[in-house]
């Protein structure tokens, strides 16, 4: 018998923390004021002592928004590989043009198949949703029994629809394909909706979805035996929806939870989806050049996840200089609290979100905000976040490059040390909340 393959991140512990409330669209928002590096022509500004400046491998930079005067870099003008800091750029794209509300909303469009009580024909459109998972798929199950649906003959997927079986269990998946191809989607729903092939990795999805039911006081009857004959593909454009008597809706959690994931799991196909759906390259030019007022010698992306491209046979990876990133977290910062958001509700939070990217001896409270970055490829260990200081917020970042994979001990000591000392120089605060869930997208 054959069985899903999936693999699925287990259960998140439940941290109990404020969930945020009815946040503003940025459209409506106030103009946004960004910080600025006090002089172009100055190799390095030192306003604090700081360690490496001697040390060619590591860039750095960090300012107080309150204080311009603040401002500390070295090495900050120069371009270098963001790896998944790339994510936190993205993250700030989503908020400005998604909106932090925003959902994808999926709909199944369903027919009855004449002389076969409970076999219906369906066309399932998901409008470019980066993850309709296993979970999704089976609440969707439920959604379809309840309207009297035991089995479908013919599916019908259009090019908006992406079913990827590991978006969230291989979160650091390179893809050549973002997202992955209808051909693979198509098979990937004959499997899921054929319970024949479920195994205990569905069990346990099920699970997670009733435990989210519950907490969200839903009802869902997951049925236990379903399945589907065929799966084919056909342009949106050639579907007539009027030929469906029912339609079926399931609306995503807020962006919100997409973008917490994939800032504490660094998800490569989740920020990937994202910002082909937004627009991908030259949609992001214009969001670079008329929000965050860089250039390209500022800052260069190719891809939304900090993978390196290679689709034109040569390897091109996302570039930015530190004063760059520095302003990409003021941008967030700024949109945050336009949107009534805390830090913590999309960026990852060390103190409480235990299964990140961050490995570190240092015992943090929620006075800090960070995002990771690594490429093994081309040596690269990055770090950018954001504190919470008496202050007012301190941006830092820090830029690990030209070492050899040997020597990455000794550029995460230097990280560690790094933001070490910015957490030693300024009093801080306990600030950044977090989710008490972001793997379960739906409403």
């Amino acid at each position: 018998m054959l069985k899903i393959t999936v693999l699925l991140l287990p259960l998140l512990t439940v941290i109990l923390a404020c969930e945020p409330q009815g946040s503003a669209r940025l459209s409506d928002a106030g103009q946004i004021q960004l910080v600025q590096r006090p002089s172009l022509d100055e190799a390095a500004i030192i306003s604090r002592e700081l360690d490496y400046q001697n040390d060619d491998r590591i860039s750095y930079c960090e300012v107080l928004a309150t204080d311009p005067g603040s401002y500390s870099g070295y090495r900050d003008q120069k371009l270098y590989p963001l790896a998944s800091l790339s994510k936190v750029i993205t993250t700030a794209w989503v908020l400005k043009k998604l909106g932090p509300d925003h959902q994808f909303k999926s709909t199944w469009f369903i027919k009855p198949v004449p002389a076969q009580p409970g076999q219906f024909d369906a066309y399932l459109k998901t409008n470019y949703d980066p993850v309709f998972n296993l979970e999704k798929i089976l609440y969707s199950l439920s959604l379809l029994s309840a309207h009297g649906v035991r089995s479908i003959r013919n599916l019908v997927i259009d090019e908006t629809t992406r079913i990827y079986l590991s978006a969230l269990s291989q979160p650091h998946v390179e893809l050549t394909n973002v997202p992955i191809n209808s051909s693979e989607t198509a098979q990937n729903l004959k499997l899921i909706l054929n319970s024949s092939n479920w195994s205990t990795q569905t069990r346990a999805a099920n699970q997670r979805l009733q435990v989210w039911a519950i907490s969200n006081k839903k009802t869902l009857n997951v049925p236990t035996v379903f399945s589907v004959e065929k799966v084919e593909l056909k342009p949106a454009s050639t579907i007539n929806q009027n030929n469906y008597s029912q339609q079926i809706h399931v609306n995503s959690s807020a962006v919100l939870k997409y973008l917490k994931n994939l800032n504490v799991y660094s998800n490569n196909y989740i920020s990937d989806a994202l910002f082909a759906y937004m627009g991908g390259t030259a949609g992001f030019q214009k969001f670079q050049s008329s929000e965050l007022k860089l250039t390209s010698k500022d800052l260069v992306l190719y891809t939304g996840s900090g993978l390196a491209d290679s689709t034109s046979g040569v390897r091109k990876d996302n570039v930015g200089t530190c004063t760059a990133m520095l302003k990409i977290l003021n941008y967030i910062d700024q949109t945050a609290v336009q949107s009534g958001l805390n830090l913590g509700h999309v960026l990852y939070n060390p103190a409480q979100d235990i299964e990140g990217t961050f490995e570190s001896d240092i015992n943090f409270t929620n006075q800090v905000v960070i995002k990771t970055g690594r490429l093994f490829e081309k040596p690269t260990l990055n770090l950018a976040g954001i504190t919470a200081t008496s202050k007012g917020s301190l941006y830092f970042v820090f830029l690990g490059h030209n070492f050899t994979n040997s020597e990455a001990s000794e550029i995460e000591r230097a990280r560690d040390q790094m933001l070490t000392s910015g957490l030693e120089y300024y009093p801080t605060q306990d600030l950044f909340l977090t989710l008490s869930e972001f793997q379960i997208f739906l409403k």
